[in-house]
């Protein structure tokens, strides 16, 4: 999963670090995910694109693409319930067919959050997976997604903003 996931910041790059337990972020804290990042390490290309947080939610998409084929898309979203933030998303192979099971989305929780950087957690859906999953952005122009399974390191992303 990726995702999670830029823009906004001055005035939230000098903001002292929350953790979830002092209280849920608002949802317009993540206002630096938005925008379209990209990966092209390796020869393949990893895009991922966040839309702007507007009422209780916010959306994303990642995709992989691979010696010139896709060969996944992710729905994202990042939305408020019931007093806290969660990163819910959901994997298609090219041809839309879903890889978890129907009613049964990846959910990771928001467990900490600092500045332009996120934690999230969850347990581990049906089938392969992360139970871990951390957005940071350094600067204005990068985005590390770093993805863990039960405390192990199982991928990740160093991804550049694009250009409009």
């Amino acid at each position: 999963m990726k995702r999670l996931g830029p823009v906004l910041l001055a005035a939230f790059a000098s903001r002292a670090p929350f953790a979830v337990a002092a209280g849920t972020p608002a949802l317009s804290d993540f206002g630096w995910l938005a925008g379209r990042w990209i990966d092209e390490s390796g020869g393949n290309v990893s895009e991922e694109t966040w839309t702007a947080p507007s009422g209780d939610a916010m959306q994303g998409m990642w995709r992989s693409v691979t010696e010139g084929n896709a060969r996944i898309d992710e729905i994202l979203t990042i939305s408020n319930e019931d007093g806290s933030l969660v990163m819910r998303g959901r994997h298609f192979d090219p041809r839309l067919a879903a890889r978890e099971e129907k009613g049964a989305p990846v959910v990771l929780k928001l467990v900490s959050a600092a500045g332009r950087s996120a934690v999230f957690e969850g347990p581990e859906p049906s089938g392969p997976g992360v139970t871990r999953l951390t957005d940071a952005s350094p600067s204005e122009g990068t985005l590390n997604v770093t993805l863990e399974k039960d405390g192990e390191k199982a991928g990740g992303f160093t991804f550049r903003r694009a250009v409009p």
